[in-house]
């Protein structure tokens, strides 16, 4: 188990309620699932989830990209109850002060891990470039829908005027290197039948025009006179009478 070192006398620091910030990491044996960080993998996935939010809008939405870069759901959206994945996942692999909702921010990992989550929310605007249809109207949880203020921001900014990448609203941009998304069985099938197609008729178009020039090259070749007109031409010269018709 590691901990911040309590401070010299006068210093402040980020302790929390029981003591100074504590960390376990990958130590809740009780919760196998949580005893690893979230793997690029996982975030390449989840940035395949085309719905920004899907009813009930909750904890339990599937589908939701929303919900599963929060981590209720797994990478591909599927809603898991026994699943933990990114954002909770690696809050939860600490295990410590950044495992516990009321703490967490005085552990300074914390900004990091939301920094990053920031980063591929505004990927996902980005690549999809979703407008403000897709942020829920009414019936999210309290604070969640379209028009509601964010908590605890003054002066008042609403959730649909934080729906735009950063670089139109933030000024800024973030450096990252996304992940490429693993083919499945189903793609890597796919491509390896199309490209063994592709390669047949290159094969066969190949084949057909070597068949096309040889054949010009044998018709370019063939002689003047055929057989029958030599053999016609050495009977006439052993002919004694040449004056006489062979026909």
């Amino acid at each position: 188990v590691a901990q911040v070192s309590p401070p010299a006398a006068g210093e402040r620091h980020a302790g929390t309620e029981g003591g100074p910030i504590r960390r376990n990491p990958a130590g809740n044996v009780a919760r196998p699932m949580v005893q690893r960080l979230p793997e690029p993998q996982d975030v390449a996935q989840c940035l395949e989830v085309g719905l920004f939010d899907t009813p009930p809008f909750y904890s339990n939405s599937t589908n939701s990209f929303r919900n599963t870069v929060e981590g209720y759901s797994d990478p591909t959206g599927k809603y898991d109850p026994a699943i933990r994945s990114l954002h909770n996942l690696a809050h939860l692999f600490l295990n410590g002060t950044g495992g516990q909702t009321h703490l967490s921010p005085n552990d300074p990992i914390f900004v990091l891990l939301h920094t990053f989550t920031d980063a591929v929310f505004d990927e996902w605007l980005r690549r999809y470039n979703a407008d403000v249809t897709t942020f829920p109207l009414e019936n999210a949880p309290i604070g969640h829908n379209r028009q509601y203020n964010m908590v605890p921001f003054w002066p008042p900014v609403t959730n649909i005027e934080m729906f735009v990448t950063a670089p139109d609203n933030l000024g800024y941009t973030y450096e990252v290197q996304w992940p490429s998304r693993n083919l499945s069985i189903t793609e890597i099938v796919t491509i390896a039948v199309v490209a063994t197609l592709l390669l047949v008729a290159v094969i066969f178009a190949a084949a057909s025009c070597l068949i096309r020039a040889r054949s010009n090259m044998d018709e370019a070749n063939q002689p003047l006179l055929t057989d029958q007109y030599q053999h016609y031409d050495e009977d006439y010269e052993k002919m004694q009478n040449p004056n006489q018709s062979m026909v």
